[in-house]
């Protein structure tokens, strides 16, 4: 019979004894949906549908979508490219996710030391280990532990990487576009993500409202590429490991499977947890 869900690596006794710990365990972690799959199955997108780094900004659209929205593959200059497609449903608001985002970067009390963070592993119980601000200062950054494989590899080869935010509008994308953006509702996360071992990811995506409800993201990942000081700069350090199509459609996985997962334990969790102290068990 074919499997649907992940079998998830068991918390520490220590870990099991939080309340929160239900919303790791109760809730099913599953295989990207059957749509995915197929166009998982199919390999790697022909780069000539890919959004070249050098257009990078063309992703930010009030509407409307590219070629290819959901895939991934090597460019021909070296470097590797990802487009991610989710959505959430109408019942996942805008403050909800704005909560959880700021709520994972906080331990709980009680909370273990040395086992990672348990808010941030709710969000993909496979490969999230821990998740927080670079010395507890949101201006440092945000690091993030974790694997990116859904398991294949043990925890002890787990990577941080550390998120650096940036305003798009200083990289070159217009004053009145963003104003346009900002009106008709979309939201833009733009950041690049430095690792300990040489590498860099630059991420760009639009969240807006789905014409057929809830919200959709559209984002992109350039696999070799930072930010810094106004210009979008190639990485030559990253290692091969990173640029292949095995660790792209490996991050398109991971990617994948978070997204859909926070749909099913998101509003029990904040209906339970946004009114109690930030730090509660």
């Amino acid at each position: 019979m074919l499997k649907f869900t992940y079998d998830i690596p068991e918390l520490t006794p220590e870990e099991k004894a939080l309340p929160v710990s239900k919303y790791y365990t109760d809730y099913p972690l599953h295989y990207p949906n059957p749509l995915y799959s197929q166009l998982l199955d199919l390999g790697a997108m022909d780069p000539a549908d890919a959004i070249p780094v050098e257009n990078w900004l063309d992703l930010l659209q009030p509407y409307g979508y590219g070629k290819i929205e959901y895939g991934y593959c090597m460019m021909p200059e070296g470097y590797g490219y990802i487009a991610n497609y989710s959505t959430l449903p109408g019942n996942i608001t805008p403050e909800m996710r704005m909560w959880y985002v700021r709520w994972m970067n906080i331990h709980s009390r009680h909370l273990p030391e040395g086992v990672g963070n348990i808010r941030y592993k709710l969000w993909n119980q496979m490969d999230h280990i821990d998740h927080g601000l670079v010395d507890g200062d949101m201006k440092k950054g945000i690091y993030t532990l974790e694997t990116l494989d859904m398991g294949k590899s043990p925890k002890e080869t787990a990577i941080r990487s550390v998120r650096h935010n940036f305003d798009v509008r200083d990289y070159g994308f217009p004053e009145e576009k963003y104003q346009e953006l900002m009106d008709a509702g979309v939201a833009i996360t733009s950041c690049w993500e430095s690792f300990d071992c040489p590498g860099a990811h630059l991420v760009l995506s639009v969240t807006r409202p789905c014409p057929l409800g809830g919200v959709e993201t559209c984002s992109r990942e350039w696999i070799g590429y930072k930010a810094e000081n106004g210009k979008i700069i190639r990485d030559y350090e990253t290692p091969e490991f990173m640029l292949c199509e095995q660790y792209l459609r490996d991050v398109q996985i991971h990617n994948t499977v978070e997204q859909q997962h926070l749909a099913t334990f998101l509003p029990d969790l904040y209906a339970e947890y946004k009114d109690l102290p930030k730090d509660a068990d």
